[in-house]
């Protein structure tokens, strides 16, 4: 059976430690922020959006009543 083991860094206060980390114990460490980053980056390049469907589509029209209604648009 394989060993399968690694560390993910919990916080950006570790990053420094990563590559220390990875040549003292000899195991794949995980930067949580170059993680991140790396994610954001690939999301950017593919083109993807936040969908505006669901719970993300823009609030329906509102009628407004009482002391606000001179202000509806």
């Amino acid at each position: 059976m394989l060993d399968r083991t690694s560390v993910v860094l919990g916080c950006a206060g570790m990053a420094d430690l990563a590559a220390e980390l990875a040549a003292t114990h000899g195991l794949p460490v995980v930067d949580g922020v170059a993680t991140a980053v790396t994610l954001a980056e690939s999301l950017v390049r593919l083109r993807l959006k936040t969908s505006r469907l669901g719970p993300y589509a823009a609030p329906r029209p509102k009628t407004y009543s009482g002391l606000l209604s001179p202000f509806q648009p």
